[in-house]
């Protein structure tokens, strides 16, 4: 389950309080995961799907949204 879909789940069942707390707590453990080399996330075929959960998060929460174009709904 891709984070957009978590967020989004998030978002209608809690708001988006709840939904970007849960993103910059998420951040923080898959961002510690990546940098431990005994964690499956910093093993070479984890990785690439760690980082692009970790864009999306990170949208989430200077967005509030996945739209990058600005647009705030």
């Amino acid at each position: 389950m891709s984070e957009r879909v978590r967020l989004t789940m998030l978002c209608d069942r809690d708001g988006l309080d709840v939904a970007n707390e849960w993103a910059q707590a998420t951040l923080q453990l898959y961002r510690q995961a990546v940098q431990n080399p005994d964690h499956f996330a910093s093993q070479a075929d984890w990785k690439a799907r760690f980082d692009q959960s970790m864009r999306e998060l990170a949208t989430f929460i200077e967005c509030g949204t996945f739209d990058t174009h600005g647009s705030h709904s």
